[in-house]
């Protein structure tokens, strides 16, 4: 008996963790690909979640995908009025205000983002807790928008998650 419950612990486990390691996977390619499309993509992941979310924003509007399991559940696609700006950007400033706010998680959420500002490429991974990020306010304009972003179109809430 205890043979037969240590196994289907073990497949149920190595499961999990493929479907973890898909999500990943299919997270990282939706944001290089945004990137290349846009110039910039976005992420919201955790280490043990089967979720994440992408973006990017383009001239007139922002492309968010919900992910799950490694199959993009929905795409979304909702006009801004307003572009994101890179002027005064420091990842140095970005990394210090967030760790100031929000602990350092080693082992939970990430947020991170690749950008092209004026030809030069910027990648920044953060392990951070996403519901403490979210609930700051910064000096940062940049991170100020990408914070009321991922407020205003709810992309770490997790009530709806539950029906995609």
């Amino acid at each position: 008996m205890v043979l037969l419950f240590t196994l289907c612990l073990l497949v149920s486990c190595s499961a999990t963790n493929y479907v973890i390691k898909k999500n990943r996977y299919l997270t990282n390619k939706e944001v290089e690909l945004l990137f290349q499309k846009n110039g910039n993509a976005f992420y919201l992941s955790s280490t043990y979640s089967y979720f994440s979310f992408v973006w990017s924003y383009n001239e007139d509007s922002v492309e968010i995908f919900r992910l799950r399991k490694g199959i993009i559940k929905q795409k979304q696609v909702f006009k801004e009025k307003e572009n994101i700006q890179y002027a005064g950007f420091s990842l140095e400033d970005i990394e210090t205000e967030l760790y100031q706010k929000c602990a350092l998680e080693l082992d939970g959420d990430a947020f991170g983002f690749i950008i092209d500002d004026d030809g030069k490429r910027y990648k920044a991974d953060f392990a951070v807790d996403i519901n403490c990020l979210k609930q700051q306010k910064y000096n940062s304009v940049f991170l100020n928008k990408i914070i009321n972003d991922i407020n205003y179109y709810k992309m770490w809430d997790f009530q709806p998650q539950k029906s995609f």
